[in-house]
């Protein structure tokens, strides 16, 4: 997990705008980012660091969101780790498939800050 004075937060995404925005929220808060491109790369990541909250895009290349979460809370020592997915067209049936695969929580709009910054404090306890 974290070291004692930051949560460390493993941001999977893609897309350039979600890493600047999370960069940039992340500069104005005490957690440490880490960032992977794909799905393979954040589930090793998070294997091997066991970050405080995972914050996946939907469909980022290799190892879409629902595989990654599945991988995940299958291993005792990742199992317990929140996991928030960036789907901005979040349908019912998509919260269904990302509950049974064991995701927390969907940030619809990362440009909408309130709403990340309120996720954030929430699942981190800031």
């Amino acid at each position: 997990m974290g070291n004692e004075n930051k949560p460390v937060v493993l941001l999977v995404d893609d897309k350039p705008e979600g890493k600047q925005i999370f960069s940039r929220i992340a500069q104005d808060f005490p957690f440490e980012l880490i960032v992977a491109e794909d799905g393979q790369t954040g589930f090793d990541i998070a294997r091997d660091q066991e970050p405080d909250l995972i914050i996946i895009r939907k469909n980022v290349p290799i190892l879409n969101a629902q595989s990654v979460s599945v991988l995940l809370k299958q291993s005792a020592s990742t199992d317990k780790i929140p996991i928030l997915v960036i789907c901005p067209d979040f349908s019912e049936e998509d919260r269904e498939k990302f509950q049974d695969a064991g995701c927390n929580d969907c940030i619809r709009d990362p440009h909408e800050l309130e709403i990340v910054i309120s996720k954030l404090k929430e699942w981190l306890a800031l």
